[in-house]
């Protein structure tokens, strides 16, 4: 049982942080803000953080990310946004920010393509196609058919 009141709890909570490589819990940078604003961005502003990258448009993709930035550690807040929750994580320095994307990169891209070929319409099939056969270095004939190297 914690010692901490129940009204404090909030206050107090944790959140994960990676440094040099390592994941650990500590106090979450935005959690005291959050009981002087309504909206989570405006509590983050409130801890110092701007917005330094995203990936993803609200709605747009099953998960978006957007990484805030400010000079004391942890100078990075990962905000991964999913369809029906919200999960966020702290990137201690730069090189961790960088090593999170990384890690972070391959589902992001492969949720956002998912989601664009799901809610393709027939009219832009054709550029669907287009893509993929840069993507794989084909070449179309005019009939359509895929011409043999």
């Amino acid at each position: 049982m914690s010692d901490i009141p129940a009204h404090e709890a909030d206050r107090h909570r944790q959140a994960w942080v990676l440094k040099a490589g390592q994941w650990s819990l500590a106090q979450d940078a935005v959690a005291e803000q959050e009981d002087e604003w309504r909206d989570y961005s405006e509590a983050i502003k409130a801890a110092g953080y701007t917005v330094w990258t995203g990936a993803g448009e609200v709605y747009m993709v099953p998960l978006t990310l957007t990484v805030w930035a400010r000079p004391e550690e942890p100078s990075f807040l990962f905000d991964l946004e999913g369809a029906e929750q919200t999960q966020t994580v702290y990137a201690a320095s730069l090189p961790d920010a960088l090593t999170l994307l990384n890690q972070l990169a391959p589902t992001l891209q492969a949720l956002a393509v998912t989601d664009q070929i799901a809610h393709a319409e027939p009219e832009t099939m054709s550029v669907l196609a287009d893509v993929l056969d840069k993507l794989h270095d084909r070449h179309r004939g005019k009939n359509g058919r895929v011409i043999q190297k």
